[in-house]
Parts: structure tokens; sequence; C-alpha cells
């Protein structure tokens, strides 16, 4: 089994590639032998249940298989992006960052002597002279400047002097140009700092700070997301600016939307394993045992342009996050991000999930939902099949001349057995 790191760095090369449509067999050959590699033998396998139209029998009967719309997948969190305050902030409001980080670098030009402050602009002058007039700021470089000191020391120098962080801070944002162009942030993070107690100060100056320290050092304590405990961290500090709170949740709550909506407008998807034996498998998606599974069989396919070959899907603790600068800014290289990272939310799951060990075969919602698929080399008929249920797989079975087996419980350990079945 190759590992999730491995294939998401195999998933992001294969879509980089794509951009080049000289290299397509060359990437479809490359997927194919990481297919071989992954699987047993080349066999990846689909778990069915039966069902009152008969669609998983006429699936069997016709060698397809069935592409679903991903909205109607059991785990909430599937083929879903994820989005983040942090992230639209930082996306929307780099320049203005940019510029802070700009400017702190010429204030210390200024301070060392090898920089003008007439050589700086307008604005930049502004921010440097309050830096220059703060004298607990001046003083404590002074007192550190020139220590041949690690990056380590350096960051418990300012763990204990948190008000040099604070200090600033503030005088960035007391600048009205640049405040302005920050939005809620920019009155929100001042008065943030003014109701941390000296405690809460030095909790979130650790390296290992999170939002929850930050929102509980003023006392917010709500369990919900970074978007929600943003929001809620402004309701305290910030009573007064509830248009700007219902604008930030209409913009959040429409893109959460209209991502849902274009995955469902682009893509169909079929799920297919690795492993026919997977008791998870067999008692989520073939109705406790009760169904049955069909293995195909991709070990000796002919590779070209036109092959439609599955994808491996991602495990990961992190889900993938909207590229906003794709949102904001449509040059082409931030689309191309977009689309990297949509196809990736399309094939990453949470790591709870990595036992299906899954692969996906992704295909335009406009396409025929049932796709035809490589020879059946086996059908394994669950642990607890009904007997008409069974006698309806063999039949099939019989008349495409498929290979059955027979699930079994072993009786002395948790494991599972196929064995052969005459007919």
């Amino acid at each position: 089994m190759v590992s999730s790191t491995d294939k998401g760095a195999f998933i992001e090369n294969l879509i980089l590639s794509s951009r080049e449509p000289e290299n397509a067999l060359k990437m479809q050959k490359q997927l194919y032998e990481f297919l071989l590699q992954d699987t047993q033998n080349g066999k990846l396998y689909k778990f069915r249940s039966f069902d009152k139209d008969g669609f998983s029998l006429n699936n069997l009967r016709e060698n397809t298989l069935h592409c679903s719309d991903p909205s109607v997948f059991n785990d909430p969190f599937d083929c879903k992006i994820g989005v983040t305050f942090g992230s639209l902030y930082q996306a929307k409001y780099e320049d203005e960052f940019d510029l802070m980080e700009v400017v702190f670098g010429k204030f210390m030009q200024v301070m060392s002597g090898t920089m003008e402050l007439s050589e700086c602009s307008e604005t930049e002058q502004r921010i440097i002279h309050k830096l220059l007039n703060n004298e607990r700021l001046m003083d404590f470089i002074s007192e550190n400047q020139g220590k041949d000191i690690t990056d380590e020391e350096k960051s418990r120098i300012l763990f204990e002097n948190g008000y040099i962080i604070t200090d600033m801070l503030q005088t960035f944002l007391s600048d009205e140009a640049l405040a302005s162009s920050l939005g809620i942030c920019a009155s929100m993070l001042p008065k943030i700092m003014d109701n941390i107690s000296p405690d809460g100060m030095l909790k979130i100056s650790g390296d290992d700070a999170t939002l929850e320290d930050f929102a509980h050092a003023n006392g917010v304590y709500d369990d919900t997301d970074e978007i929600g405990l943003t929001l809620k961290l402004s309701e305290k500090i910030q009573p007064e600016l509830i248009s700007a709170r219902e604008d930030i949740k209409r913009l959040f709550d429409n893109a959460d939307r209209q991502m849902s909506l274009k995955m469902k407008e682009l893509f169909l998807i079929g799920c297919i394993c690795t492993n026919y034996k997977n008791k998870l498998m067999w008692s989520h998606y073939a109705d406790s045992h009760k169904g049955f599974c069909i293995e195909y069989d991709y070990s000796n396919l002919v590779v070209d342009d036109h092959t439609v070959l599955p994808l491996p899907v991602i495990y990961s603790d992190e889900r993938p996050l909207i590229s906003w600068k794709a949102a904001l800014n449509n040059s082409p290289e931030n689309v191309e991000e977009a689309v990297l990272q949509f196809t990736k939310g399309l094939l990453t799951k949470d790591n709870i999930w990595s036992y299906e060990n899954e692969w996906r075969i992704l295909i335009k919602a406009t396409d025929v939902s049932d796709i035809p698929m490589p020879r059946v080399s086996c059908v394994y008929l669950g642990a607890s099949i009904s007997g008409e249920n069974r006698n309806a797989v063999l039949q099939i079975a019989k008349e495409k001349n498929y290979k059955v087996k027979q699930m079994v419980v072993d009786r002395g350990a948790y494991a599972l057995h196929a064995e052969d079945v005459e007919f």
C-alpha cells in the first residue's frame, strides 16, 4: 500500500503535468504503474448492497460502475473544500501585510543608519516616525541590537517582552490609511490587546499558541470553528460592527454553497478500493455482509489517451482549503492553483477513512453515470447473504462466466475467508 504522502505528491505532479497535452499519455502510463503498485495484482473492488430496483445486479450483469453525485456520500466532509477566515484575510489583505513587513525592515535600516528616512514613501515615513518615537520599543531594540543570539533565544526574549509585539502592531494600525484598508480586524486587534490580561498575553506569545488561546484570553469559550470563533471574538470586542459580521458570514455561507454546487455540476464519482477482505467495507457498503463485492481486473490493460483510470484517494488530518486568491484575483496562476485545490478536494478524505484505501474515477456530470469497467475476475458473496440474493448473483455469474467465491467468517479469529463456489 502506497503512503498518502506519496499519493499526494503523485496527484499534484499529475495535475501540474496535465497542463501540457503532449504529456497526457506519459502521465496515464505513470498513473497505471502507480495503480499496480498500490493493488494486489491490479485488482480493485466495489462493494454492493441489494436495492429494490436492481441497480446493483444490473451493474454486475453489464460490467459497469455507477458514478454518483458527491452530495449523496455518507461523509459530510467528503468532496468539500475547507474555508477559513485566516486564508481569506491573508489573500484579501496580502499586500497590506507585506507592507508591514517592508516598513519594519526599513525601520531597522533607518535605526542602523544604512537608510535615510527621506528615502521612504510618505506612508512608510509616518509609520517609521511613530516607531522611532515609541520609547519602550527603542529601549528594547537598543538593549538587544547587535547581540549574537539564536532564533530560539529571540523567541524567548519576545515571549518575555510581549508588549513589544503589541506596541508594533498598534503603531501600524494607528496609521489611518493602513488601518482603513485592513477592514474589520484593524480596529478589533488593538482592542483585543487591551483586553488581554498579563497571563493571557504570556499564553498567546508562545510559538504553539492557537486561535482558541487567543479567544480564551479575551473570555470567549464558544465551541465553534475558526470562522465562528473570529466572529464571536468580534462580537465581544466590537459589538457595534453588526453589519460587518453579517457581511462576512454571508460571504462564507455563499462560498460554501457555491463550491458544493460547482462540485455537483462538474463531477460524478465512482468509488472502488483495494481489499475484498476488509471487514468494515463489508459492514458499511455491503449491507452488513448481506451484499456482494465485484473484483475488477486492471492487470492487463492497454493504456492509451482514452483510457479512464481511477485516481488514488489521499488521507489527511488537514482539509484542502479554497484558494481565496483565485476567488479574488482570476490571474492564470491563481486559477491553476484553484484547479489543483479543487481536484485535491475531490480526492482527499479524513484520516479516519484510511482503512478504505479508496481509488476514485472522476467523470463529467454530463456523462452517462454507469461507465464500462475492466473485466470482472471474481464476485464475492457476503458472509450473511440471503439464499434468494445468492441465487440472483449466481444466475448472472453463470450467464457471464464469472468466478464466484463465498465469504466465510473465521471460527477462531477476526478474519474472513473466500471459499470457491461451484455452480
